[in-house]
């Protein structure tokens, strides 16, 4: 069921017998659904927000993932594929940190990709800590339904604040976190050759000036990247190109997925590589990039990535190899408050 359906007794259904049967059962990392829920893409996303879960949406999420074939991305975590092990890695992690909240930043939108419909939310994660209010990230979810079930999950933020330790005033101490995911993504070939030329084809960063100038909005225009925060007007981000645009180095965003547009809105997953001077590509940062358009102009514009691999030597050697030479200095220059 595609957006527009009517949907809410199917979710008003769907809800009441979950709760009646799941509300006095511990979470079992052990169970197994095969069973599809039959649900849409936009019952399926009705369901997942519908507050009478409360907690229990965290069990839920992983029921509806496929058994086989399906994949969930997280940030901090890395991939894991099938509803076993992401039950057991999901549940657990979301107990441990209830104290965070996922606001949502704009309306939730649903795609339709010809194959079932695919989801995107834009949202920031807070920590709430006594009286405080901390943000952590802003960060996107993708989801792609498939027959009743959810086959590709991927949150995208950036994780490179998390690493550190807490200020010691504040009195907390934090489990160090994984190393950052080197997933070895594979770029959808098909995808890639039919990417149009412009800036909803991967990050900013990338793209040629130019093109960026003559397809954003040159006063309603927001811009947000994980690396240098949030900027307004066409004219800030020419100045951001003009200056950290030639010390980028050559980089490529290889797709993996089809870019999905409904007129209005538009998302594109992709990685990031870097071409090293024997032609290779290498690196396979992942990213999300999502533009809001209004008239035939882009008025919103934000690439999502995780910083952490920056810090990598590897990665930093690299990125050197690639011609960058972009530094600590130039990103303080220009960082915006996020």
């Amino acid at each position: 069921m595609m957006p527009g359906a009517p949907v809410k007794n199917t979710v008003e259904n769907f809800v009441t017998a979950y709760v009646a049967d799941m509300a006095d059962t511990a979470f079992d990392l052990d169970r197994a659904v095969t069973e599809s829920s039959g649900l849409g893409a936009t019952e399926m996303m009705a369901v997942l927000t519908d507050t009478r879960l409360g907690r229990m949406g965290i069990p839920l999420m992983a029921d509806f993932m496929a058994p086989d074939g399906s994949v969930y991305f997280d940030a901090i975590f890395g991939a894991f594929h099938g509803q076993a092990a992401i039950r057991n890695w999901l549940v657990p992690a979301m107990a441990e940190i209830e104290f965070v909240d996922f606001v949502p930043t704009a309306e939730s939108v649903i795609f339709d990709d010809g194959m079932g419909g695919s989801s995107l939310d834009e949202w920031n994660m807070v920590a709430n800590i006594g009286d405080m209010s901390i943000p952590l990230a802003r960060g996107v979810s993708v989801r792609r339904y498939r027959d009743g079930w959810i086959t590709w999950a991927c949150d995208v933020y950036d994780t490179g604040a998390m690493r550190l330790p807490p200020p010691p005033d504040m009195g907390v101490e934090a489990a160090p976190l994984p190393p950052w995911p080197n997933v070895d993504w594979v770029t959808d070939q098909s995808a890639a050759a039919a990417q149009p030329n412009d800036v909803g084809s991967g990050p900013i960063l990338c793209a040629d000036s130019s093109t960026v100038s003559e397809q954003i909005h040159p006063t309603d225009f927001v811009y947000f990247d994980s690396l240098f925060g949030e900027f307004r007007g066409r004219s800030a981000v020419e100045s951001l190109l003009a200056d950290v645009g030639p010390k980028f180095g050559q980089f490529v965003a290889e797709p993996l997925g089809a870019r999905l547009f409904d007129g209005t809105v538009s998302v594109q997953e992709w990685k990031l590589m870097a071409i090293v001077p024997d032609g290779r590509r290498e690196l396979g940062l992942r990213g999300t990039s999502v533009r809001r358009f209004a008239d035939g102009l882009v008025t919103y514009a934000a690439d999502y990535f995780d910083t952490a691999p920056f810090a990598d030597d590897a990665v930093k050697a690299i990125a050197q190899a690639a011609g960058s030479t972009l530094s600590s200095a130039d990103i303080a220059e220009h960082r915006a408050v996020i």
